[in-house]
């Protein structure tokens, strides 16, 4: 490689690494939205009540409609050696609508006698796709009384085995069963189901949604009854078809926007560096246009030659930048047991994309210079003797001043190419920022640090929660259990609520969410514990305090009075059942209840037998799906040993269709930093691609600059002026720049986060600045400026040891 083309070399190495990092990090976000997602909700709808065979042949026939498939409603026993596995059925068409699913290798069932197994239960018996697998088929007995096919093992069962079946293993799918019901899934094919859930898949979701109420019509005459379809709520959000048109064309406007913002930067940190590059081939280029090439041949060849000694560092950078993505993500999801929606995966199409947009910004950054080049005069070109101003000299009383103003393009174009850099690297400090002040917003700390969530379906504290609390010594503990309500917002707020504006912030909020209320909980405790907090069996309490200021994170905030003495609330149940209910008492205080509450909270606390009591007047079935929740402080030295008593506690005891979850502190902070720390990584990976390309940019533009200004120095040189004073002259100049760059960076910045509070109200400007991390700002800003002085010093060095009369003479 020519050492003159190292800086070509170097900045579209890092263009194509740049642009290929974001374009796989998009990728691999757009990829992992959609796909789990689709997985998630692999039909477009489905029908609510139970239909039989023939009814789903009679759906086939409706033109809108896709396919229809059929999902099990009675999955059988199985076990594998000592392993409990429920063996799921779907058919044909389930198969072709799942085209996303958690299929981690292979494929599903296409015939009766293979099966789909769960990733653990692989792994474990150590089994590969083509593999035999016999399967014991039977009843679960417990005390005698048979218990369904997911009900959590309690270890306390006996398999009766009634066959079996040999399958070949075609698929392994992702974990479906929480660990703790040490359940394994299988998932086998069954075209004739005596029950089972039905599933459609349009042709096209909107238009279906669009005419959802033709649809609906459609189906109730070829069945000839009624029945609900219900679409997919996930989708609904994903297509955003319940949204305004300009929100959606926004989204993809940013997007597009965004990519075209990026090919612009980089057009313009590159050019300079093929604008010294084209100058060096100034008097081979006059030569053709002597000869009659035209100047649109003249960019033609500078582009070919360009592409020529691009297209090795354009290739390096790709493959770096994949396996910089690749590895980086091998890393962070590293033993999470993460879907394949995380992973990133090589994709031929994308890699042609960043590969075109790469050659796309070298074409756009040769046409500047060779339209420049395209313009001086021949004879001059041939000679070397090129004057690069655009217009009459100027005039000024200052000598210096004089000389300042005919330079002024070269001057500030070495402003503005560091400012750039910094300014770059400042949006990505904002981004870091913006997500950690959400993670300390959200960050809340109870004073517990073990919790067990048991999942019961009883309308009784389970035993076994209260036998825990006894058997494990802890400093404090409580059991609870909540209900989301919205709470309407008829109550006056308290005077301090009011003075602070948090009225008028809460009707906004309720009309921008289209809410019927203020978030609410009814949250159930022991009666002793209700004592605690002033109230009686039968009584509700409520929690009267509200954040003063809503973007304060929340354990840092300062509580003041919500309501102005209240006496009732009116709570709606998400089933739109509404009832009013009496407060006892207000407290300001939670002492060891206190948990994470969000701005606008409404607490209200009462004791279980009321609290199941308004659950069955609301008929509200989600209640059922709400976790008895045990909260422990404990040794953090004894988490560890305590987990693992309390699983075999609750195993030994649990009924068979109860569930449970134990969570550590330890834990829980682990998974609010994992989001902050990729993003970190990513962000230190594209700040070193800035900055390597922002000092090779510098070192061109630098280079530039004083090649334009040989003939200026030559001269000053053979006046007799002192190399020395020269060299403070143009230092102290170009110092002067480079702190007109930083303070044109330091304003752009604090003007984007001025835009960025504007447009998002829960970021603040005082906010922002708080979180800015300065000192990387300044570390970055010293080291890039730094630099950039000892590059002008060495290159202005280089320029005065030549002799006077090849400066005056050549470029």
């Amino acid at each position: 490689m020519n050492k003159k083309n190292f800086p070509i070399f170097i900045s579209l190495f890092i263009v194509s690494l740049f642009f290929t990092i974001i374009f796989y990090f998009g990728y691999r976000s757009l990829r992992s939205n959609y796909g789990n997602y689709m997985a998630s909700s692999f039909y477009h709808g489905e029908i609510k009540e139970e239909l039989s065979n023939e009814d789903v042949e009679k759906l086939k026939s409706i033109e809108d409609i896709d396919l229809v498939g059929k999902m099990s409603l009675n999955p059988d026993n199985g076990k594998l050696a000592d392993d409990l596995v429920v063996i799921n059925y779907q058919d044909e068409a389930i198969n072709k609508m799942r085209e996303y699913s958690r299929l981690t290798r292979g494929r599903f069932a296409e015939k009766e006698d293979e099966i789909v197994l769960s990733e653990s239960l692989v792994k474990k018996n150590k089994l590969t796709i083509g593999d035999k697998v016999k399967l014991n088929l039977g009843k679960r007995l417990l005390d005698g009384e048979e218990i369904g096919p997911t009900s959590a093992n309690t270890d306390r069962e006996k398999f009766e085995i009634k066959g079996s079946k040999s399958f070949t293993l075609v698929g392994v799918y992702g974990d479906v069963y929480n660990r703790y019901s040490k359940l394994s899934f299988a998932l086998g094919l069954q075209d004739k189901m005596p029950t089972f859930r039905t599933f459609v898949k349009f042709h096209s979701f909107e238009e279906a949604y669009k005419n959802r109420d033709k649809i609906q019509s459609e189906i109730n005459k070829i069945l000839g009854k009624d029945v609900h379809l219900e679409f997919s709520k996930g989708l609904i959000n994903y297509y955003g078809v319940e949204n305004e048109p300009l929100q959606n064309i926004m989204s993809q406007a940013v997007l597009v926007l965004s990519v075209l913002g990026c090919i612009v930067i980089f057009v313009f940190f590159i050019k300079n560096i093929f604008w010294v590059w084209g100058l060096r081939k100034i008097r081979e280029l006059s030569i053709y246009k002597s000869i009659g090439s035209t100047n649109g041949q003249i960019y033609l060849l500078l582009l070919k030659e360009g592409l020529i000694i691009t297209a090795i560092p354009i290739l390096l950078g790709h493959i770096a930048g994949f396996f910089f993505m690749y590895c980086l993500y091998k890393n962070i999801t590293k033993g999470e047991g993460v879907s394949a929606f995380e992973v990133i995966k090589f994709n031929p199409l994308l890699s042609l994309a960043i590969l075109f947009v790469s050659f796309v910004i070298v074409a756009l950054a040769i046409k500047s210079p060779a339209k420049k080049i395209s313009k001086i005069n021949i004879i001059d070109g041939i000679r070397g003797n090129i004057d690069f101003s655009k217009s009459k000299k100027k005039r000024a009383k200052d000598f210096w001043k004089e000389l300042k103003l005919n330079n002024l393009a070269s001057i500030k174009s070495q402003r503005y190419i560091s400012a750039i850099g910094i300014i770059i690297i400042s949006v990505f400090i904002i981004t870091i920022g913006i997500s950690t002040y959400y993670r300390d917003y959200s960050s809340y700390d109870n004073g517990y640090n073990f919790s067990v969530d048991y999942f019961s379906e009883k309308n009784q504290v389970p035993k076994i929660l209260n036998e825990i609390v006894d058997k494990i010594p802890n400093e404090k503990s409580y059991i609870s259990k909540d209900k989301y309500v919205q709470v309407e917002n008829n109550n006056e707020f308290s005077k301090e609520a009011k003075a602070a504006g948090l009225d008028e912030e809460a009707r906004k909020n309720i009309k921008k969410y289209k809410a019927k209320g203020m978030d609410g909980f009814i949250i159930a405790l022991e009666e002793k514990d209700l004592k605690k907090l002033g109230g009686k069996k039968g009584e509700f309490v409520l929690y009267n305090s509200i954040q003063e200021d809503s973007s304060i994170p929340i354990a840092q905030a300062k509580r003041i009075p919500y309501f102005e003495n209240p006496q009732t609330l009116d709570i709606n149940f998400e089933n739109d059942y509404k009832k009013t209910i009496k407060i006892a008492k207000t407290i300001t205080d939670l002492g060891k209840y206190k948990s994470k509450t969000r701005p606008f909270d409404v607490k209200v606390y009462t004791d279980f037998e009321t609290f199941f009591k308004l659950m069955e007047d609301s008929g509200d079935e989600k209640n059922k799906n709400y976790a008895y929740t045990l909260n422990m402080k404990i040794k953090d030295s004894d988490t560890k040993d305590v987990k693992e008593y309390v699983e075999a506690m609750i195993r030994s005891k649990i009924s068979p269709e109860d569930r449970f979850n134990i969570t550590t502190g330890e834990e829980t902070a682990k998974n609010e930093y994992n989001d902050l720390k990729s993003l970190i990584k990513i962000v230190i990976g594209i700040a070193s691609i800035i900055f390597v390309l922002n000092i090779t940019n510098g070192y061109s533009s630098i280079n530039l600059s004083l090649m334009s200004r040989k003939k200026e120095i030559g001269s000053l040189y053979s006046c007799g002026m002192d190399v020395d004073e020269l060299k403070n002259i143009y230092q102290k100049e170009f110092i002067g720049e480079q702190i007109k760059s930083f303070t044109i960076s330091i304003i752009v910045s604090l003007g984007l986060m001025f835009v960025i509070s504007l447009i998002a109200s829960d970021l603040r400007m005082s906010t922002l600045i708080k979180y800015y991390d300065y000192k990387s700002f300044l570390g970055f800003s010293l080291v890039v400026y730094g630099i950039n002085l000892i590059i002008y010093h060495f290159s202005l060095k280089r320029i005065l040891d030549r002799p006077t009369i090849d400066l005056i003479r050549t470029i």
